[in-house]
């Protein structure tokens, strides 16, 4: 699973717990709603990923990135 952030539109705001639910249908992990924001975040199989984006109310969704950080003991390039 890789971690999303779905952002939904400014029309879909009033039922972003919709939304979530049907994120939810289409195999999404919701771990969070923020109804101030317009903010779904969660995670999601790869292969869904695409499926999320034809819900109705998703504006867009977004692939978390993570950053790792060497040790500072560790020999950089």
């Amino acid at each position: 699973m890789i971690g999303i952030t779905v952002t939904v539109d400014a029309d879909h705001l009033d039922n972003i717990d919709a939304v979530g639910a049907a994120l939810r249908q289409r195999g999404m992990r919701v771990d969070q709603i923020h109804g101030t924001i317009g903010i779904i975040s969660g995670a999601v199989g790869d292969e869904d990923r695409t499926v999320l984006e034809s819900v109705p109310g998703v504006q867009s969704v977004e692939t978390e990135n993570t950053i790792r950080i060497p040790p500072p003991d560790a020999n950089p390039q």
